[in-house]
């Protein structure tokens, strides 16, 4: 069974949190441009212990540390594509030891995260369609001979390149999910409409939409307007902060593990099929809502 048909089996998945902004709650650097790639090598232990985290904290999903694991980011921190190809297979390594170590009896899928090639919070940045295609289409073929379990095409901002990077993933034959940052309930960072980019992702052929680093409150608000206006199972996994492109991070005081397993319970409810939790959370939050698949549906 593969993991688009365990999903079709399954009424509720649970994602894992981030790995980026814990591995900083850890102590380990994770500063740009490689943001927590670094850590494959300089502290893949610690990499390994936090999918442990995860895996003990309910999830059915770890993300493998790859998020910027691509050629371009590694060429700006003075490596080379054969680094970046490297850093790629060992990510997934890491993530696979994890599964093999734990004590469970039941599967846990793994997500090959590939990211925008330029910054998250920067459309303005993001290269033409046939640029993006040949990268990420690089990147998706390490994540293919890694044999992760599908493709997470995460954090993306626009839809010319989310979509080229959905093309390069189909093309691998894997499941793709396709997940974006909101700046309201019905735009995209670049101000491109959400619904646009599902209708259009969704003639693409890929499996799974997602909205992922925002606040709740923007998903929420999309989660209610949307919801029945989708043709694909749906994933979220907000932040714990909120992004003001003008003033940059908010912290929310209120947002706390307990209020979060309030809010996935709603989520839930409204029909959402996989949940997870992205920056500035941890395996604490994961472990708030694990339970919340097993509810009465």
């Amino acid at each position: 069974m593969n993991f688009i048909e365990y999903l079709s089996n399954s009424e509720r998945m649970i994602l894992d949190g981030p790995m980026g902004t814990e591995l900083d709650r850890r102590g380990i650097d994770i500063s740009l441009p490689l943001w927590s790639a670094a850590a494959t090598y300089e502290n893949p232990g610690t990499i390994q212990t936090i999918h442990t985290d995860y895996i003990n904290a309910g999830v059915d999903i770890i993300t493998s540390n790859t998020f910027r694991t691509d050629t371009r980011t590694f060429q700006k921190a003075g490596f080379h594509m054969n680094d970046a190809r490297q850093a790629t297979l060992r990510a997934v390594e890491l993530a696979q030891n994890a599964i093999n170590r734990a004590i469970t009896t039941k599967p846990i899928w793994i997500a090959g995260s590939m990211s925008p090639l330029e910054d998250c919070y920067r459309p303005d940045l993001s290269p033409d369609f046939d640029t993006a295609l040949k990268e990420h289409r690089e990147k998706a073929r390490w994540l293919s001979s890694a044999c992760v379990d599908f493709i997470l095409i995460e954090t993306m901002n626009n839809i010319q390149e989310a979509s080229a990077a959905a093309q390069a993933a189909i093309e691998t034959g894997l499941p793709v999910a396709v997940s974006f940052i909101l700046t309201d309930k019905d735009h995209i960072l670049n101000g491109d409409k959400i619904i646009d980019a599902h209708d259009h992702l969704k003639d693409t052929g890929i499996h799974l939409f997602s909205i992922n680093c925002c606040h709740h409150q923007i998903i929420s608000d999309f989660i209610l307007k949307y919801i029945h206006k989708l043709h694909l199972p749906l994933m979220v996994y907000p932040n714990a902060d909120h992004y003001d492109p003008a003033s940059g991070w908010k912290t929310d005081p209120v947002f706390s593990p307990q209020i979060y397993s309030e809010i996935a319970a709603k989520w839930f409810e409204q029909g959402v099929r996989i949940i997870g939790a992205c920056c500035g959370t941890g395996p604490e939050f994961i472990q708030h809502i694990g339970h919340l698949k097993n509810s009465p549906v």
